[in-house]
């Protein structure tokens, strides 16, 4: 901290790990609050605790072993960071922990120029009449994965839904970005494996020194762009093949199915077009005519595989928990699917026409939002709620922190899916909402996203419901995405009184 530090609380002179800007915190105070984080991360409730921190409008300096986070929990903030004056923030150097398993996709690259490039590319394969073409893909899959656990269930035995929907989401995934099934290859559980350890690594700051190493070799011996090289990824892989090594070669193998599929579609061995790979290969910079490599496809797969399939998995997951422990809005969900769909096959079209299903995904992705934060850094100097950003300076943007916030959400704690029909949400809301990020760098799959589950929750709501094993909810893991830690098991009941017909292609 500089002389030009506003006041903090406690003072800069009283050593301790985290201080407030504007809201007032004595010394002691502050290492209760700081030591209380330690039961909360066995206990797998750190997120609820730092979003009950005081002072919600108000930015907390956090220090952790080599690294400084400004964090931000008041929704006005992060807009301001993500959107008022994004230009002014990149990715910071947390991201390259999830490289390791991504590369320089969309989500990790730190280039911004290369990033605007790459955006511009893949911002018209997620085109809504792209999109809308992959609905009966979804559907089937989904009808798959009902008729998978109408088997599992035919015994009585409770299923794991957290392992079903991450099966469920590789299978769309498969269908949709490579027009082949990959679900044999590449396992569901081998991937979730994945991003629950880079996950850790990404809450760890374990990314962050390697990173700053990395840019200080590449700087003294190397060429090109030092903040986004790949050395930080050949230096964490390295670790990870001794920490984690069956991980590393899970990570392994899932890259050379990928890599085998886009040999396979360069040969001309598989030619289909219908699907995100082949879209990946045409797709043409209209601004350059640059064209992909095949290193940048396979980043981009990678990126759109592991984080489309396990926050999308994540959320649907979370879905089936709440709608257990509220029936009302569990039947209300059955009602209006019976109403629109009655018993043919969801499509594109229904979408629009069914607003209580999609406000209960997104009340979930509020209460339990399936990325749990952002990581900014600033570029140059700039002022958040009157704190001085300097540059080089990490943000870190706690979503639920923005999901959870008193002033903006009545009974933040409380699932209401109600908050979100259409003519009850506030404009306030919709800005503090953001699951998917804001900005120019948001999921540019979030139509994709927001698409599959609708149409996956759909179909399961037409032919049956869960009910929960245990009254205790899940453990939330402390990850990337912030998932079930381990199984949870639910029972399958099925509504015979309801006969589907037509079939989805």
């Amino acid at each position: 901290m500089t002389d030009a530090d506003p006041t903090l609380h406690p003072p800069r002179w009283a050593p301790t790990f985290i201080r407030w800007h504007g809201t007032e915190v004595g010394w002691w105070q502050s290492w209760k609050l700081a030591l209380g984080i330690l039961p909360r991360v066995r206990d797998h409730t750190l997120l609820d605790y730092a979003a009950a921190l005081p002072g919600e409008d108000d930015v907390i300096v956090a220090r952790v072993p080599l690294a400084r986070f400004v964090i931000v929990r008041s929704p006005e903030l992060a807009r301001h960071v993500l959107v008022t004056n994004q230009n002014n923030y990149t990715k910071s150097p947390e991201y390259d922990m999830l490289a390791v398993a991504f590369g320089r996709g969309l989500v990790t690259d730190l280039n911004e120029e290369n990033w605007q490039r790459n955006r511009r590319l893949v911002q018209p394969i997620f085109a809504k009449r792209n999109v809308d073409g992959f609905a009966p893909v979804m559907v089937a899959a989904a009808q798959d994965a009902v008729d998978r656990i109408r088997e599992l269930g035919a015994t009585g035995a409770p299923v794991d839904v957290g392992a079903e929907m991450n099966r469920l989401t590789l299978d769309v995934t498969s269908r949709t970005m490579f027009g082949t099934d990959i679900t044999g290859p590449m396992s569901e559980v081998v991937l979730a494996r994945l991003l629950r350890f880079f996950g850790r690594g990404f809450m760890t700051n374990a990314s962050h020194p390697i990173h700053h190493i990395s840019v200080w070799v590449h700087r003294r011996f190397g060429r090109g762009d030092a903040a986004n090289s790949r050395l930080p990824m050949r230096i964490m892989r390295t670790a990870g093949w001794v920490i984690e090594p069956r991980t590393m070669r899970d990570l392994r193998h899932a890259e050379q199915v990928v890599d085998g599929l886009i040999a396979d579609h360069r040969s001309g061995r598989i030619t289909r077009k219908d699907n995100l790979l082949a879209l990946l290969m045409d797709a043409e910079d209209p601004e350059t005519g640059y064209r992909y490599s095949d290193q940048e496809i396979h980043d981009e797969l990678m990126t759109f595989i592991g984080a489309g399939m396990e926050t999308t998995a994540t959320a649907l997951t979370w879905v089936w928990q709440l709608l257990s422990e509220h029936p009302e809005a569990r039947d209300r969900l059955q009602d209006e699917v019976r109403s629109v769909l009655g018993s043919r096959p969801a499509t594109a079209a229904d979408i629009e026409r069914l607003p209580w299903t999609q406000a209960v995904i997104q009340e979930t992705m509020r209460l339990l939002p399936p990325v749990i934060g952002l990581a900014r850094t600033a570029k140059d100097h700039d002022v958040l709620g009157g704190y001085p950003i300097e540059p080089g300076a990490t943000v870190a943007i706690i979503l639920h922190g923005l999901h959870h916030h008193q002033g903006v959400w009545d009974r933040p704690e409380e699932f209401d899916p109600g908050r979100f029909l259409p003519d009850r949400i506030e404009r306030a809301q919709k800005r503090a909402a953001i699951p998917f990020g804001a900005g120019k760098r948001m999921c540019v799959a979030s139509g994709f996203a927001s698409m599959e589950a609708t149409l996956v929750v759909a179909t399961f709501a037409q032919q049956l419901e869960f009910a929960a094993v245990s009254d205790q909810r899940v453990r939330r893991q402390i990850s990337f995405t912030g998932g079930p830690d381990g199984p949870l098991p639910m029972y399958p009941r099925f509504l015979p009184e309801l006969k589907r017909t037509g079939t989805a292609v």
